[in-house]
């Protein structure tokens, strides 16, 4: 039984990061603007990617710069948790919940993970939005 939980496991991580290689591959440069409480972090060009055919994306500013505070994996190679942030930038995803709605999960633009969750937000035209959060590509 655990066996075949770890195998399962590691069929879903694999197929995780081939998604995630693959969808590299599309990414696109666009302009994007993206503001959290009136504060902007991205008015510019960022990198865009179409995650799943329902409309979700990622985003992400192209700023964010790391280094390994150890090589934990080998030569050059760390784990998260000895990987360092040495300039900030923001990343995160828009993913769909249903026709016009949606979650948006940021890294409030010095984390390694898009923990931070906005929602619902609702979109118009380029854009989705609440009272809190504007996040446009085009």
């Amino acid at each position: 039984m655990k066996q075949k939980a770890l195998s399962a496991l590691a069929l879903a991580a694999i197929a995780l990061l081939a998604h995630s290689v693959a969808g590299r591959a599309e990414a696109k440069t666009a302009k994007c603007y993206f503001s959290v409480n009136n504060v902007t972090y991205i008015d510019g060009a960022c990198r865009f990617d179409f995650m799943a055919g329902d409309g979700s994306f990622s985003f992400n500013d192209m700023r964010m710069k790391t280094r390994c505070q150890s090589d934990d994996l080998g030569p050059g190679q760390c784990s998260m948790a000895s990987t360092l942030v040495t300039r900030k930038g923001t990343f995160g995803q828009l993913v769909m919940m249903s026709s016009g709605r949606a979650k948006i999960y940021w890294n409030g633009s010095d984390s390694l993970h898009a923990h931070a969750e906005i929602s619902p937000v609702t979109r118009e035209g380029a854009c989705w939005r609440n009272n809190r959060v504007k996040l446009c590509a085009w």
